[in-house]
């Protein structure tokens, strides 16, 4: 036994090659099969913590209006509701500057704070920033709010605070994007939170709300069916308190206005009177003092100087009057405004995946990784496993006749297999422990720095995972142990008289090539030998050559992934959308506000161009699904000013696309995401959840965004009433980044404005996607590198091993050492062509299956790939092959002829 321990020990010393290269392919599968399948879990166990930490509410119901004690009676007593949190909140700018600031009340027990330095705000006048904001500000510091609006209220009671704390928040968990405002830019720039004594409302506007039953964990598929299911169950119920509250509302305004019509129009008659009543008197009492004058009385004269200050008070006093008059018409103008808007006020309730633009994002991030993990191992396995079991094979017909001289001397065949299995299984576990190592440690925390890079975690939390491991080391024992114990099992069926033999060499055969006479006359007796050995070890050539199409198309693959998102900002932004900003107004509002906000556009000597249209946002959902799909819904006013702003072309034929009066136009992902073809219909939702059934008449190339585009004549087809403008598609002379955030907070301080949209915005999403792939794409590009050079190494190595006695001859023939070089490799040479050749084959259609999952759900990308992504997939390839080659050198021009040719017998 202990001879067979050394024999043992020996085969690891020489061979040491053999196992680091096996256990290098093993490490590097079970290193991507751990890596790609556990951060997914590990990003959203490190997400679900914070949620449980701070308690992020499930639901969050918002109004337009301040909720009333009969409203938040409503909402208390909705079903399924565990706990109810009301609160404050107020869109203000940071004083002198285009920055919104969302302010809210401190959250008790939902959708709690995180401090990150200094303490809660305990008075009206103390605040606490979002931690982004520390860099600019320090604790201390004061910092001092206005209002967005002109003629606006900030809706608090001061202006000027006193920063006591930084913090972070679940609600907020982006650190570039917070959220859309009416004020600035358009986007928050930050969140604060102060008492309910620094608002001065004494009525809450937002209601934040934790399920009875949540069904599970944030993010699995149990949470959010129920968490979708009770929003919209939910929303039903607030949609009736609502209709009773606007009732309410219109009746009291009616009230008002009559009341108030009918004290102006008194008053007015009133006034009136009294003004011709004064100036007859007035008229009299200088007739009067003229005479009295004349007449030299001085009684008289004093007697209507007393006259003539009454007069004087009165006059004052039916100033006031007219002035109480002048309020009284501005109040009922006011009134009349605030009953024509009482459609705009709404009463609804949000899932965290609306709610919280960060929930969804960050939940669409891993999902893009556990879709990544359930396609990029396979491969990586795929080819580990084959490489590894031809290894394996080989070893043990190298060791046929040592198993034959062992069964000579009396071994069993279990003991004579121990060897091979000791072996086999030591690789495995080797290359399970690397590859786990990194897989549990590494590659989660690489991918998530890059996901997170834009979100407010810190850590992530890492977690065993044992099933992943068992699933690395099961493939792993499959590759080696099997192979090696299949080859071993079947050789020691031989007699161990011939087991001391060598194996005698495959036959050759005629090739396809000798038949072809007048090409084969003309090679070279070099060349011909190439060709018979290419066909005569079949196994080995068809290894070589998944092998290397197997790592070409993995490196194809993650260069590709890079190329064809870089493709959505090209073709959306530069041939599709032309526009620079949508500027969207309430035109229900004062007819000076409307007008005021729309010179806004028409006036400006910074606009180039603009078109006026209808614009809303809707949403669309999938029963497969328990996300929604947020779309823009445009109605231009002139049709065919729309091509200036949006490019419509058919997503098949690439023609101009016009506007029908039968169906709308829909963008190309959200027709896929609905399953919906040319003829088909589907229904889009309001924020309250009415719904309108449309019908697809064209469906229109769409790189970024959900849109749909309807002519006016559909618009009032579907919505049942006449569409009314209230946006302006906007092209500036010069499109800055400066200068539409500019442009934009000038707009948004008008009363009437309602939203901007920029379209780098979504520019900036996507970028943002793209650099928190990179460092992922850039890591399984590596791999697949290095998974390219180790095959070629193991299977090189294979090759120039099974034929040391060919190669000895040649030299022992006097062949120069640069033709036994390419002896072998001309061979290693055709059957890495071979491999590039399928593996772009392979790559194009792995490429093209990868992005169709990988993509969010906003973005459609083309799955083509460029040519330089394939130069450089070759490029990198054949330089390993050439690595490996002046590797390989050393071992062919060392080899001991004389040994090698030595007889057997």
């Amino acid at each position: 036994m202990k001879m067979l321990n050394k024999n043992i020990a020996r085969e690891f010393k020489m061979s040491l090659a053999r196992y680091i290269s096996v256990s290098a392919l093993l490490m590097l599968g079970v290193f991507v099969l751990i890596g790609l399948n556990v951060t997914g879990p590990n990003m959203r166990k490190t997400a679900q913590t914070a949620y449980n930490t701070e308690q992020l509410a499930d639901a969050k119901v918002t109004s337009t209006v301040s909720l009333s004690t009969k409203d938040r009676t409503a909402i208390k007593n909705l079903a399924g509701i565990k706990k109810t949190e009301f609160g404050y909140t107020t869109d203000t700018v940071i004083k002198n500057t285009k920055h919104a600031l969302r302010v809210q009340s401190n959250p008790k027990t939902l959708s709690k704070l995180t401090i990150t330095k200094g303490h809660r705000a305990t008075t009206a006048k103390q605040i606490v920033l979002s931690d982004k904001l520390r860099g600019q500000y320090k604790l201390g510091d004061h910092i001092t709010v206005a209002a967005g609006k002109s003629n606006g209220s900030t809706g608090l009671t001061h202006k000027t605070f006193t920063i006591v704390g930084f913090a972070t928040s679940t609600e907020y968990l982006k650190k570039d994007s917070l959220g859309s405002t009416s004020l600035g830019s358009g986007t928050l720039y930050g969140f604060a939170y102060t008492t309910t004594g620094a608002f001065s409302s004494t009525k809450p506007n937002v209601a934040r709300l934790a399920f009875t039953n949540s069904k599970g964990a944030a993010y699995s598929t149990a949470y959010e069916h129920y968490a979708t299911k009770q929003v919209d169950k939910l929303q039903k119920k607030l949609n009736r308190r609502n209709r009773a509250r606007v009732a309410k509302l219109r009746q009291d305004l009616t009230k008002q206005i009559n009341d108030a019509e009918t004290n102006i129009a008194k008053n007015t008659t009133a006034i009136t009177n009294a003004e011709t009543e004064l100036s007859a008197a007035q008229s009299q009492l200088d007739t009067q003092m003229i005479q009295a004058k004349a007449a030299q009385s001085s009684s008289t004269v004093a007697t209507l100087t007393i006259k003539q200050q009454a007069l004087d008070q009165q006059r004052a006093k039916l100033k006031t009057q007219k002035q109480a008059l002048k309020d009284a018409r501005g109040k009922l103008t006011e009134a009349k405004s605030s009953k024509r808007q009482l459609k705009d006020v709404t009463l609804t309730i949000a899932s965290r995946n609306d709610f919280n633009e960060g929930y969804n994002n960050y939940g669409e991030d891993a999902a893009r990784i556990d879709a990544l993990g359930k396609s990029f191992p396979a491969f990586f396995f795929l080819i580990a496993i084959l490489v590894s079991f031809t290894t394996m094979r080989r070893m043990v017909e190298e060791k046929r006749i040592e198993m034959g001289t062992l069964r000579a001397l009396g071994y069993t065949k279990g003991q004579v297999m121990r060897e091979f299995l000791v072996y086999s299984v030591t690789t495995a576990v080797t290359g399970t422990v690397l590859g786990s190592i990194l897989g549990l440690l590494v590659l989660p925390r690489i991918i998530f720095r890059a996901y997170t890079a834009n979100f407010n975690f810190s850590n992530l939390q890492l977690a065993l995972h044992p099933e992943f491991i068992a699933a690395g080391f099961a493939l792993a024992l499959f590759s080696t142990v099997l192979a090696s114990w299949l080859a071993a099992h079947s050789s020691l069926k031989t007699i161990t008289a011939e087991l001391m033999l060598p194996k005698p060499p495959v036959s050759g055969s005629l090739i396809l090539l000798e038949r072809i006479t007048p090409i084969w006359m003309r090679m070279s007796f070099s060349h011909k030998v190439t060709a018979r050995n290419l066909f005569r070890y079949k196994g080995r050539m068809l290894m070589t050559i998944i092998g290397v199409a197997g790592a070409t198309a993995l490196m194809i693959t993650g260069f590709g992934i890079r190329d064809s998102l870089n493709t959505i900002i090209d073709r959306q932004f530069g041939q599709i959308s032309q526009y620079d900003l949508v500027t969207v107004y309430n035109p229900n509002a004062e007819k000076s506000e409307v007008t005021s906000a729309r010179e806004t556009i028409t006036k400006s000597n910074t606009v180039k161009h603009y078109s006026s249209a209808h614009f809303a946002n809707v949403y669309a959902t999938d029963n497969d699904s328990n996300s929604r799909e947020d779309i823009s819904l445009i109605v231009p006013s002139s049709a065919s000013q729309l091509d200036r702003y949006i490019k419509l072309r058919d997503y098949k034929t690439n023609k101009k696309m016009t506007l029908s009066n039968n169906g709308a136009i829909v963008s190309q992902k959200l027709a896929k995401l609905q399953n919906v073809n040319v003829g088909d219909t589907f229904t889009i939702k309001e924020a309250d959840g009415t719904s309108h059934k449309i019908r697809v008449a064209g469906i229109t190339k769409m790189y970024a965004g959900h849109s749909i585009y309807m002519s006016k004549a559909y618009y009032n087809q579907v919505y049942d009433t006449k569409v009314t403008a209230n946006a302006y598609l906007v092209t500036l002379k010069h499109a800055t980044d400066k200068s539409v955030n500019a442009f934009a907070a000038k707009f948004n301080r008008t009363s009437a404005a309602v939203q901007t949209v920029q379209s780098k915005e979504t520019k900036k999403t996507i970028t943002n996607i793209l650099s928190n792939l990179n460092n992922l794409i850039l890591v399984l590009v590596l791999s697949a590198s290095l998974l390219s050079l180790v095959v070629l190494y193991t299977l090189t190595n294979i090759n120039v091993s099974e034929r040391v006695r060919e190669l000895s001859t040649l030299k022992v023939l006097g062949f120069y050492p640069k033709e036994v070089l390419m002896y072998i490799y001309r061979e290693t040479n055709i059957l890495t062509g071979a491999g590039i050749i399928v593996g772009i084959g392979v790559g194009y259609a792995f490429h093209a299956y990868i992005m169709a999952l990988l993509p969010p759900a906003t973005a459609m990308v083309a799955p083509g790939l460029t040519w330089i992504n394939i130069i450089i997939s070759v490029g990198l390839t054949i330089v390993f092959s050439l690595i490996v080659m002046f590797m390989m050198n050393r071992k062919i021009q060392s080899v001991d002829m004389l040994e090698a040719l030595k007889s057997v017998d």
